[in-house]
């Protein structure tokens, strides 16, 4: 709550927010922004009569503000009840749908959206208990996604700090702006926080009332996007045109439910300027650059989400939007069907019920390759981590994933993501030296299928050893030409040797070894079938 001023003098009759004042970062300016966007819409909305819980004064003589480019002003025709023209603002932007948070300016067109980012909100803006009033204790809800039943667990609310923002650059005693600084905390700035509780006045964040002011629409100008039941993303897009953000806002805004669920900060980042830039790349609005905050729980701060990273994407190019949007279209969260055993009762008694559990399996390769592209890599540079690192939530290795995304590998690299011939080459030199491998093996144990099955894996697994263990270029190259030289012939190495040599020289063989990698994880030839049964293996699990 911003402190009392003294009434000494009328207060002002006018206040401007202005994407050039010093003391906006890229925060307070997507607030204004999401201000922006508030304001125009609600204007047209009364305008059109959409919207019928507006003062008269909205009617008498047109909205008390102005929007430009740059600024928005507003003007208080009466500046001791400054309440009159924000608080009706507020209630428009900030409300309540069934107990879940509805950003109305923001148009999240499905429940189930509105679910997510309510979790997102509720992992930033909103962690604190006191800035939310509701039920102490999540609940579960279902909803139907694709014609499918899908549970839904959320925390029900009644009221949220937002909603009576208005009253935090108000002066309590004389009704109109205080002239003073307010406090913006963690709610209103997440990652804001009091450095030292013994200097609580010295080292809290304080702020104008035109930056408390857009620090409170912030939630409309930006997104957050939970990553899992105790991290999130908040995603802070460069405002540098306030009608133009306005216009343009509604898309950053998830479609699909399944765009709502990321693998990361790269993966949420790409997502949403895929969705600003739409499916017209020629005719696109220019996608901003966008800083992405991760947060949360540390050792020091288990009891809340503290911002831990920050990424920082300048606007991308054509090329890397349109790689993206490929990784989007085949690395999709695949929905997962499974069934579950509820037992009851005991001796005679006993019953056991079947349901089926409907989850959603996020993709491992399409936030690998969002991480590339938004640090200016190579859609498929570092694919060797993915065969050695394990994933850190359950331990196992993450080339167990690898397997479900096979054929989205096979569509990613049959597609034009190349910048160089010599790229794919590689990868088709590495495909036929396996098919003959397997053919080979395939002869030598016809009729026995198990132990044709036991000969696949352990053909994938020397090759999956000998390429992701090179540490050296000699070491590679060894490996890679043991493979090409135990199969007669391979017609893809012999017309397109002069342009895959360079990969192998000594500063490019790690990006031929995560080709190599790609290759072997791809691979749908001769005997893939038999190997695809003997590593489908691995159980996956909802969130």
């Amino acid at each position: 709550m911003a402190k009392k001023s003294s009434p000494k003098s009328p207060p002002p009759d006018r206040l401007v927010l202005s994407l050039a004042d010093p003391a906006f970062d890229a925060l307070l300016r997507a607030g204004v922004g999401g201000l922006a966007t508030t304001l125009l819409q609600f204007a047209d909305d009364v305008a059109k009569g959409r919207y019928g819980d507006a003062p008269d004064i909205y009617f008498a003589s047109g909205p008390p503000w102005e929007v430009t480019q740059r600024e928005i002003v507003f003007r208080f025709p009466d500046p001791t009840n400054v309440a009159s023209v924000l608080e009706p603002i507020f209630r428009y932007a900030f409300g309540l749908d069934g107990r879940v948070i509805d950003l109305r300016p923001i148009v999240a067109p499905t429940r189930s959206i509105r679910l997510q980012i309510q979790r997102g909100l509720m992992l930033t803006f909103l962690q604190h208990g006191k800035s939310r009033k509701g039920a102490k204790s999540d609940q579960t809800i279902t909803e139907e996604i694709d014609g499918k039943p899908y549970e839904f667990s959320y925390r029900p609310l009644d009221a949220y700090k937002h909603q009576q923002g208005f009253a935090d650059i108000i002066d309590a005693k004389t009704g109109g702006l205080s002239r003073l600084v307010g406090e913006l905390p963690g709610t209103l700035y997440p990652g804001a926080a009091v450095r030292h509780n013994a200097f609580a006045g010295q080292t809290k964040n304080e702020a104008g009332m035109a930056a408390l002011l857009a620090a409170h629409f912030a939630p409309i100008g930006t997104l957050a996007l939970s990553l899992n039941r105790g991290s999130a993303v908040l995603l802070v897009p460069d405002v540098t045109d306030l009608i133009q953000f306005a216009k343009q806002r509604r898309r950053i805004t998830p479609s699909d439910y399944r765009q709502t669920l990321v693998g990361g900060a790269a993966d949420a980042v790409l997502g949403m300027c895929v969705r600003i830039a739409g499916d017209n790349f020629a005719d696109r609005m220019k996608t901003p650059g966008v800083t992405a905050y991760s947060f949360q729980p540390t050792p020091w701060a288990t009891q809340q989400k503290s911002r831990v990273a920050s990424l920082r994407v300048e606007p991308l190019d054509a090329d890397s939007l349109r790689i993206f949007k490929l990784a989007q279209s085949y690395f999709q969260s695949r929905s997962i069907t499974r069934t579950v055993v509820e037992k009851s009762g005991k001796g005679k008694a006993a019953k056991s019920v079947e349901r089926t559990d409907n989850f959603f399996s996020p993709s491992l390769v399409r936030p690998f390759i969002a991480d590339n592209l938004a640090n200016r890599r190579r859609w498929y540079e570092g694919f060797t981590r993915l065969f050695v690192a394990r994933d850190p939530a359950t331990n196992k290795p993450l080339r167990d994933r690898l397997f479900f995304e096979k054929g989205g590998l096979i569509k990613m690299i049959n597609s034009d993501v190349w910048d160089e011939p010599g790229q794919k080459a590689l990868v088709g030199a590495v495909h036929r030296a396996l098919r003959g491998r397997y053919g080979q093996i395939a002869s030598e144990n016809e009729g026995n299928r198990g132990a044709m099955q036991n000969r696949f894996r352990g053909e994938y697994d020397r090759w999956r050893l000998a390429f992701s263990g090179a540490k050296t270029a000699d070491q590679f190259r060894h490996s890679l030409c043991d493979l090409f030289g135990r199969v007669p012939t391979n017609k893809e190495l012999q017309a397109n040797w002069p342009a895959i040599l360079p990969w192998l020289g000594e500063s490019h063989w790690q990006h031929a070894r995560d080709l190599s990698l790609l290759a072997l994880a791809s691979y749908q030839g001769k005997g893939s079938k038999e190997l695809d049964d003997a590593e489908a293996t691995t159980p996956e699990s909802s969130d």
